[in-house]
């Protein structure tokens, strides 16, 4: 930038070759010239020169900078206006640099019809200031030819000028934050005061949450350019690339959209052979932005912290997709059936476990039921106060079935409630709730999906309700990552620490060098309260003693234990041990009263010790004693065997010699062989591939995704403004209405296809597939009367990793 020598008059257009000149309408742009000035705060109160005709610049844009310095300098902002070009070469030799507030909006968007909201506000005045930069003839420089100074309008303040769009800019370190931390999952308004603390204050951040907003908007709709379901599609592509153990399974409509998916990663996995006994899952959490029911399996490690065993967005909640959930995820889980699951009542979820896991227990969610109780029985809370108290310790205080059954036919006569409907149907189901019934059944000490929605709080910290898909997967891991960092941080505690001892019994040691820390606080409080206990022999049969056990002061209440003098077993009418897997107070009492004080080893469960995830993984089914032949299940146990086998061969190197020389030979067996099916014929449609399949489930309801097929987005509906909960409630927390639940689609018609080669698109009525191929028909919660065919497509890759 030059300055003009004092006693010279510039002439205003003669550096501009006239002949050549052609000036061409530029659509007005308001968006910020970012990255211009980034050292702008730096220079905030240097003295700006005021512009003036002749001044010089080695660019075009060293003029834009310096006038953006000038207009924020003086309190008002600019954009880019006309521009001109050469006629013979169209290179712009000229551009104007106008007010902010200059012109006037165009009358058809102020009188536009299809507006919904109301019209913004009105910013500009015709405000003549701008500065015309213009190229000098025969020089590679560029000068100001015009200038007009005064606005119509009042200026800004010094401070209230970053707040004009034009001076709203972010740095490249800003950029590279706000990006860092919106990984992170921190949101725009933490991210703002971030800015604001690193910046020394609010006002010198140079930008506001609303471009924080704007910036990662756009950022997100870059990405999603390719679709956020094909992106979703391709991260998983690149996961199970990375790890064989990735399992991932998709199932699409007949317009090629996402309508369900699962996915696992290999430490859920492997978790699962160890700690899958007992899991939980509540399909009621929105967590992304087509609003689609998050189901995540989540049950407990040995550091009693929850675990995922793998989630799933789905489209709806009808019965055919849980049938389709559960088996998904039980291939993905070797085809090992956990011993209890807990879930709430819906119907369809009921239908879909007992069809899928006949031989796991199904527990209702007792929080799910007992919120309802103020509802269905308010008319009895306001007539009989002592209600409650009783009804709470007819279900919490009874101990055995029988007891149960008595308390509750007394109630129900007691007040009046043997027709209530309400109640006659959770009396039907009580095995599945009621305390005395369930305990009898190892849950791992769950009796609600509490872990799930603790689990789902936990995820609020990575999304929320508007996370695009291709972003929640990757946000789920980095949450799955934080989770087993934890699981190292408590196993690397009870490694490298010892618990302080309260007592004198051995037993009392013993469990602190077996338990995970965390447990062991358990057992030890259990052992301490047992000296509260007095235990008073009933009788005795075949060497079997059966004691009364009960607190000091207080003979009433009764726990009956028994005890086996040949094999050291204990029963307690509690059912801690078999509810829990931790001995309780009063089988304590009657162990240390007959002098056992080292704890015999069956009360130690595996599943609770420190080097419980040690050991062989029995990875064969527990319905299905026959080796697998399907491709996925031979794939699975040949994974799980390799990692014992790494984790053996690399002890020494002998042992690694040993191991690759005995793979080598076994390499030579496989490639001689030839490959064959179960009856001796070569397989016609088995894709053969040195890398693991793309896809592994091939049945009568399955074909496969190929790697150029294209995911398309699925439907979702378009809310505005803050939902009323991000948590979905269950069908049968619903108040009742006419017709079915809430719609899940946008569009009245839509209803969930699953592309297939015979599929009649006239009817309404489920068709079965050719060739007489089972099929599942689905149908929309929304409109259950469009139904029609669905097979699953699914692109499954599958393995073992290394162990978490």
């Amino acid at each position: 930038m030059v300055e003009p020598p004092m006693d010279e008059e510039i002439n205003l257009v003669d550096g501009i070759d006239q002949e050549y000149l052609c000036q061409t309408n530029l659509e007005v742009s308001n968006e910020n010239h970012d990255e211009h000035g980034n050292e702008e705060n730096s220079g905030n109160n240097q003295q700006i020169l005021e512009p003036y005709n002749g001044m010089e610049f080695e660019s075009l844009e060293e003029g834009l900078e310096y006038y953006t310095k000038y207009a924020k300098h003086k309190g008002f902002g600019i954009r880019r206006s006309r521009v001109t070009k050469s006629r013979r070469t169209q290179v712009i030799i000229g551009q104007e640099f106008v007010c902010s507030k200059e012109g006037h909006r165009a009358k058809k968007y102020v009188n536009r019809e299809d507006r919904t909201q109301a019209a913004p506000d009105e910013t500009r005045t015709g405000c003549k200031a701008m500065i015309y930069v213009s190229k000098k003839v025969g020089v590679d420089r560029w000068i100001i030819s015009r200038f007009t100074r005064d606005h119509n309008h009042e200026l800004a303040t010094p401070k209230s000028a970053s707040f004009l769009r034009a001076h709203r800019k972010r740095t490249r370190a800003q950029r590279n934050l706000i990006d860092v931390l919106d990984d992170s999952g921190v949101r725009p308004s933490r991210i703002m005061l971030v800015l604001a603390t690193e910046s020394g204050g609010i006002d010198k951040v140079g930008l506001t949450e609303r471009d924080i907003q704007n910036y990662l908007s756009n950022k997100r709709q870059k990405q999603l350019e390719k679709g956020d379901a094909q992106l979703m599609l391709t991260y998983f592509r690149e996961c199970q690339s990375k790890n064989p153990g990735f399992f991932y399974a998709i199932q699409m409509d007949a317009e090629g959209k996402l309508a369900n998916c699962f996915w696992a990663d290999s430490r859920s996995r492997i978790a699962y052979k160890y700690f899958g006994d007992a899991v939980t899952f509540d399909p009621t959490y929105l967590t992304n932005k087509y609003k689609m029911p998050f189901v995540p399996f989540t049950g407990v490690n040995h550091h009693h912290q929850s675990i995922l065993f793998g989630c799933a967005p789905l489209w709806d909640e009808t019965e055919e997709t849980f049938v389709w959930l559960l088996k998904t995820w039980l291939e993905a889980m070797y085809g090992n059936h956990s011993k209890t699951i807990i879930t709430d009542q819906d119907a369809s979820i009921s239908n879909a476990v007992a069809k899928v896991l006949p031989n796991s227990v199904h527990h209702y969610c007792m929080w799910h039921i007992e919120k309802k109780f103020s509802e269905n029985l308010s008319h009895v809370y306001h007539k009989f106060d002592d209600f409650k108290s009783q009804f709470a310790k007819c279900i919490h205080n009874v101990l055995l079935p029988s007891e149960f059954e008595s308390e509750w036919a007394a109630i129900m006569g007691k007040y009046g409630l043997q027709e209530n409907s309400w109640l006659k149907k959770l009396y039907s189901i009580r095995e599945k709730w009621i305390p005395a019934y369930v305990r009898s059944s190892f849950c791992a000490g769950m009796s609600t999906t509490q872990r799930s929605e603790s689990m789902n709080k936990y995820f609020k910290d990575y999304v929320n309700a508007s996370t695009p898909m291709s972003k929640f997967v990757i946000q789920y891991d980095k949450a799955l990552d934080a989770r087993y960092n934890k699981e190292r941080e408590q196993s690397f505690k009870t490694m490298n620490s010892k618990p302080i001892l309260k007592t004198m019994y051995p037993m009392e040691k013993e469990a602190s060098m077996v338990y995970t820390r965390k447990i062991f606080r358990k057992f030890q409080d259990e052992l301490i309260h047992s000296q509260e206990y007095v235990a008073e022999k009933i009788n005795v049969v075949e060497q079997v003693y059966k004691y009364g056990v009960h607190e000091f002061d207080k003979k009433k209440l009764e726990y009956i234990v028994t005890f086996d003098v040949s094999s050291t077993t204990t029963a307690c009418k509690c059912h801690m041990f078999e509810f829990v897997g931790i001995p309780c107070r009063h089988q304590l009492a009657v162990l240390i009263k007959k002098k056992v004080h080292s704890l015999p080893n069956h009360y130690f469960l595996d599943r609770w010790t420190r080097n419980s995830k040690k050991g062989e993984v029995d990875i064969t089914s527990d319905h299905d004693n026959n080796a697998p032949t399907s491709s996925m299940m031979l794939f699975n146990s040949v994974m799980v065997h390799s990692l014992e086998l790494s984790e053996k061969a690399s002890r020494s190197q002998k042992h690694y010699d040993i191991a690759i020389g005995g793979l080598q030979r076994l390499f030579e067996e496989l490639d001689a062989l030839k490959i064959e099916d179960d009856k001796g014929n070569s397989p016609t449609d088995v894709v053969i591939s040195k890398n693991v399949p793309e896809a592994v489930l091939r049945d009568e309801e399955t074909h496969l995704l190929s790697q150029n097929s294209i995911l398309l987005d699925p439907p979702h509906v378009t809310t505005k403004g803050r939902p009323k909960s991000i948590r979905k409630k269950g069908s049968l927390e619903q108040k009742k209405r006419c017709g079915s639940s809430a719609e899940i689609t946008s569009d009245p018609n839509a209803t969930k296809q699953v592309s297939s080669s015979h599929i009649d698109q006239d009817s309404n009525t489920p068709q079965n597939l050719n060739q007489g191929q089972g099929s599942m028909s689905l149908e929309s919660q929304s409109h259950p009367t469009n139904s029609t065919d669905l097979t699953t497509t699914q692109a499954m890759q599958i393995g073992t990793s290394e162990k978490a």
